[in-house]
């Protein structure tokens, strides 16, 4: 079980595309990964570096459909710039709720149900948006020691 904690997240500036796709693990694989591709063909294009690792920022729950942003941690004077194709946002700062999921991206599920159980627990309530950050690069670390940050907004 991981360790939730309740802490104040800082709002970091990234660039993103929108995008949607079933709940199923490998529709999930394969809608992220093009919309990262996208994301980072935008930045290579017009000579942006990251500022820190890519993310996935989720503002609303729909059983049947995963609509999310895919995007990369970027400086603020590059996020402040125009860029075709992609846009601009901040995570939020504020209260919110904290924990790494180690392993698999497909097992993440089990962390969020884990993770409401200990916010009904405790009384809080979640709020928008749910944003996770992809410390490890699936194609240098083994699938079983990837992290993943979780954060949530909390009221």
């Amino acid at each position: 079980m991981p360790d939730y904690t309740v802490t104040e997240a800082e709002p970091r500036p990234y660039l993103y595309v929108e995008g949607s796709c079933g709940t199923d693990p490998s529709e999930i694989s394969a809608a992220m990964g093009e919309a990262f591709g996208a994301v980072m063909a935008a930045m290579q294009r017009d000579g942006i570096a990251p500022a820190g690792p890519p993310l996935a920022v989720y503002h609303d729950y729909d059983p049947a459909q995963m609509r999310f942003r895919a995007g990369v941690f970027v400086s603020e004077s590059d996020a402040a710039r125009t860029v075709a194709g992609v846009k601009a946002d901040r995570t939020p700062g504020g209260k919110a709720l904290h924990f790494v999921h180690v392993g698999p991206y497909a097992t993440l599920r089990d962390d969020y149900d884990e993770m409401m159980r200990w916010i009904d627990s405790r009384g809080l309530t979640l709020s928008a948006p749910t944003w996770e950050v992809y410390v490890d690069d699936p194609a240098a670390v083994p699938e079983a020691e990837l992290r993943t940050e979780v954060w949530s907004a909390l009221n």
